[in-house]
């Protein structure tokens, strides 16, 4: 189970998608995912939008912000994320966008969702739909619930609103990472990764503000004390965890040095571009999405055509899915009136007017209704025969299960085109000054060929 809690966005989508996927949170952008939009705060707000323009706009919410707080040491990112996702997929239904991050910055892992107001298929918003009438009975009352099932299927534990022994105050700095348990671990989890060895990492942990103690003799090795903090006492080491030890750093540090001495014997793969200055950086974004090679890279970025790009096959869908729901809503609203309207049509014609005054909201619905089922309905007969409601139910399950479908390879394309559009002018541009410096070198040594071979001539 987690911690979890739901708060209303009216303004400035694209600035909270950009906090959530931040890449010093996310491990730039691997634990971030999205459904039904792009993961990158310009694209997923601009897709938010072109969403919510087709809606009914009755409310001044563009969109919603959902966090999921997990206890400390107790779940990995991959199994934060599988478990956000779950939540999505039975809160959320399929109907509605949102882009999911994964946040490790700190010693407890949480997920943020945003999510659209508006509904994908039927325009109408989530507040309209799911937060109206009795309180017990709105989606954010059932968020806790929900949450609890899926972690109690994964075996987590729950962080208590109230806990025994545990001050609100305690309870929310263990949330937001405050303590300086949760500090220390974040800071040493980050030295760890960057030095050669222990000795290094004891130098580093000084540069990076943290304070120790070791004596290797002693029976307490090794403490630790955020400088500049206002933390009063070293925190023994062991303490922390299991993996704060002198001797497991020493083992993860080593570890991550074999790993990494592995990866520098492979093929380089990347030749290309090695002389950028921030070389590392783009081959590490291209890599997380998907992007090994910068053969594939170029592939990618100079092909016009992609097999996993799906927007034509979205539109002609959305155009199918939105096309049954209306005629479902009508058939529905033909059905709601239709009793009213036998009894107006069975009425002689010297009452019906008198009842037609008291029921006309009713009666012209119900006109309304018939007239667009008649229609539009001649579309979807088989063998001259008008379908049944649950037919269309049916073939509207199987359109979303279609369309849901693309997503996942859709999104990973539209994640590897934001990431590559980043960088194509500059690697071009680098790639073209590179050629002009070897057509000015081939120059050059023509010039000197064809001197010296005017100097031996003299």
């Amino acid at each position: 189970m987690a911690y979890t809690s739901i708060h209303p966005i009216r303004a400035t989508v694209s600035a909270a998608i950009a906090y959530i996927t931040s890449g010093d949170k996310t491990v730039n952008g691997v634990y971030v995912n999205s459904y039904a939009c792009r993961a990158d705060s310009a694209g997923a707000s601009e897709d938010f939008r072109v969403v919510r323009d087709t809606g009914t706009g009755r409310t001044q919410i563009l969109a919603y912000h959902l966090i999921q707080s997990f206890a400390p040491d107790e779940v990995t990112p991959e199994q934060a994320m599988q478990i956000g996702e779950e939540l999505c997929d039975r809160y959320l239904k399929g109907d509605y966008q949102y882009v999911i991050a994964v946040h490790n910055d700190r010693n407890h892992l949480h997920a943020h969702i945003i999510f659209n107001n508006t509904n994908l298929y039927n325009g109408l918003s989530f507040t309209t739909e799911h937060n109206q009438g009795r309180k017990s009975e709105r989606a954010w009352a059932k968020l806790r619930e929900i949450s609890d099932e899926i972690c109690e299927e994964h075996g987590i534990s729950v962080i208590e609103s109230k806990g025994k022994g545990v001050s609100h105050f305690e309870r929310d700095m263990q949330i937001e990472g405050k303590s300086w348990k949760d500090k220390l671990r974040v800071k040493i989890a980050e030295v760890i990764l960057y030095s050669r060895d222990f000795k290094d990492f004891l130098e580093k942990c000084a540069e990076c503000g943290i304070e120790y103690v070791y004596k290797p003799s002693n029976k307490v090795k090794l403490k630790f004390r955020l400088s500049g903090e206002g933390q009063q006492k070293f925190t023994r080491a062991d303490t922390l965890s299991e993996n704060y030890t002198a001797e497991r750093i020493a083992e993860q540090i080593a570890k991550i040095q074999n790993t990494q001495s592995i990866a520098e014997k492979k093929e380089d793969l990347w030749e290309n571009i090695r002389g950028m200055s921030n070389c590392e950086k783009i081959i590490a974004d291209l890599e997380s999405v998907g992007i090994k090679s910068f053969n594939e890279f170029s592939s990618f970025m100079w092909n016009s055509h992609h097999s996993d790009d799906h927007t034509e096959e979205f539109s002609v869908l959305k155009k199918k899915i939105t096309a049954i729901d209306k005629l479902l809503a009508m058939m529905k609203q033909r059905y709601k009136n239709s009793d009213t309207y036998k009894e107006y049509q069975g009425r002689s014609a010297f009452t019906q007017k008198n009842f037609h005054k008291k029921n006309a909201a009713a009666i012209d619905s119900y006109e309304k209704a018939d007239k667009y089922i008649k229609e539009h309905i001649k579309a979807y007969y088989v063998d001259g025969k008008a379908p049944k409601r649950s037919e269309l139910e049916q073939r509207l399950i199987e359109l979303k299960n279609e369309y849901n479908a693309l997503v996942p390879e859709h999104n990973a394309f539209l994640r590897r085109k934001a990431v590559a559009s980043q960088y194509t002018r500059q690697v071009r541009n680098y790639l073209q000054a590179k050629q002009q410096q070897e057509r000015d070198r081939q120059y050059r040594e023509k010039k000197i060929s064809h001197q010296k071979k005017k100097d031996t001539l003299e």
